[in-house]
């Protein structure tokens, strides 16, 4: 997980104080009926983004996005009113259940059985756990996760504690979004050992890390590499020495 920029402004088509249905699900059903709507919507949180999921930061491609609510519709005492909220909307991908033919034939999109390797707000759902982080309130820096070479996501507690937030929340947070599930461990761990073939010769020489952290960490046409935060730990400290630069055009 990393901080991500929260949209801000009115919901594209979406007019305050309409429509007139009072349950938020069947608002929220009906904005999203209006497919060209939608999609200019997802296409927003998309670019806002970089080109991430919000939660687990695989790159989001068109037959594997979705409009994700922080606060879930189901919350009993904000669900009603930040439904069409668009402070607590993320895009994210499908979370491992893709039904879309392509995106199964990709092992670190669909999981089998879908069950057992659902993530994001596949896995989320409804839950209204209050220890849940929104990545719209971590810091830019410190990390407050990093990623061992095998793959698994972490809190860091030291960069938790410097940043005044719960190393036990943020733990909390990556099993309700179950961010270490298989597939993404695979995922992870597959780009590590990719970035060290490449850069294990040079890992004593600031700047070469300097400049392969530039290259890694920064937007490239708008969108960020996926699995962002793996090439962030991989690249530590040089890469949280590129990510402070101004103006921080990866947030």
């Amino acid at each position: 997980m990393k901080r991500i920029r929260e949209l801000r402004g009115p919901l594209p088509g979406h007019a305050a104080g309409s429509p007139a249905q009072t349950d938020a699900h069947a608002r929220w059903q009906r904005y999203r009926r209006n497919r060209p709507r939608y999609r200019r919507l997802l296409q927003r949180l998309t670019d806002l983004q970089h080109g991430l999921c919000g939660y687990c930061e695989i790159d989001l491609v068109e037959n594997d996005r979705q409009v994700e609510h922080v606060v879930p519709l189901s919350h009993p005492a904000e669900g009603e009113a930040r439904g069409l909220d668009a402070a607590n909307l993320i895009a994210c991908c499908g979370g491992g259940a893709t039904d879309d033919p392509e995106a199964r034939k990709d092992p670190e999109r669909a999981s089998f059985p879908a069950r057992t390797g659902t993530s994001c707000g596949q896995a989320k759902g409804g839950d209204t756990n209050p220890d849940f982080v929104d990545p719209r309130t971590l810091p830019a820096l410190p990390s407050l996760t990093r990623v061992r070479a095998d793959g698994l996501i972490q809190a860091d507690e030291e960069a938790c504690a410097q940043a005044g937030i719960s190393a036990c929340r943020v733990e909390t947070t990556l099993k309700i979004l179950q961010l270490n599930v298989r597939r993404l461990r695979t995922a992870r761990a597959d780009i590590w050992r990719a970035l060290d073939k490449a850069w294990k010769a040079h890992r004593g020489d600031i700047q070469a890390m300097t400049g392969g952290a530039h290259r890694a960490l920064t937007p490239a046409n708008g969108r960020l590499p996926k699995f962002f935060t793996t090439r962030r730990s991989y690249f530590a400290p040089a890469g949280e020495t590129v990510l402070a630069r101004p103006p921080q055009a990866w947030i």
